[in-house]
């Protein structure tokens, strides 16, 4: 039986093409270096094209080749920060957009709602299932803020602030202490600023001014 040429897995032909290539310029190249194939390669096309490879092309060489892979780095790097941003702020909308849909949701099956409205330097915490009447009949100076709500959250956001609470007024009645006023300032946040028409014994102007001084808006 004859003796034909041996078999060589692709993969070991691939390696010994490169190192075919490699050995012109392990002299100029450190073989260590992780781009040293590609430093080989921009070497090989310019050796082709009747350049003479020395020292001095060789260092220039590496440096390109470390530069245009450092651009890549950075360029994918930033691709990534980006994508990641990205994914983050979807989480946040969604996050929102479940939040609204969930306030909402809890708008159209209250029985009413619980009220923060500005009386004189007080203010008062009460239920209703009609504000525009309710309103109309207390004038108050400024409706604060809104939430869904019963007597029993009424109950509770009373007892939550019963320190503030001035007893000579009415139960129902607290002075707007830090407590109450940053509350004040998410349940706008969460709920938006409330836009119920009402009578009021202070124009619309002071009532928006006394409004920002207070909340410090």
């Amino acid at each position: 039986m004859g003796q034909g040429r041996p078999f060589i897995p692709a993969h070991e032909r691939q390696r010994d093409e490169r190192d075919r290539i490699r050995l012109p310029f392990r002299h100029l190249v450190d073989p260590q270096d992780p781009y040293y194939y590609d430093i080989s390669m921009h070497l090989e096309m310019q050796r082709r094209a009747g350049i003479e490879i020395d020292q001095t092309i060789a260092d220039n060489a590496v440096k390109f080749i470390h530069w245009k892979h450092g651009l890549t780095k950075e360029r994918d790097e930033r691709r990534r920060a980006a994508e990641t941003a990205q994914a983050r702020q979807a989480r946040t909308d969604v996050e929102v957009w479940r939040a609204r849909r969930e306030a909402a949701r809890q708008w159209r099956e209250s029985p009413g709602i619980v009220y923060y409205i500005l009386r004189g330097s007080l203010i008062k915490i009460g239920t209703t299932v009609r504000p525009r009447q309710r309103f109309d009949a207390l004038m108050p100076d400024a409706v604060l803020a809104v939430e869904p709500g019963d007597p029993e959250l009424e109950r509770l956001r009373h007892v939550q602030f019963a320190s503030l609470r001035d007893r000579k007024v009415g139960r129902e009645y607290f002075t707007p202490g830090p407590d109450l006023i940053e509350f004040i300032r998410e349940l706008r946040a969460d709920h938006g600023v409330p836009d119920v028409p009402h009578a009021s014994l202070i124009d619309r102007d002071t009532a928006d001014q006394t409004v920002k001084d207070l909340l410090a808006l």
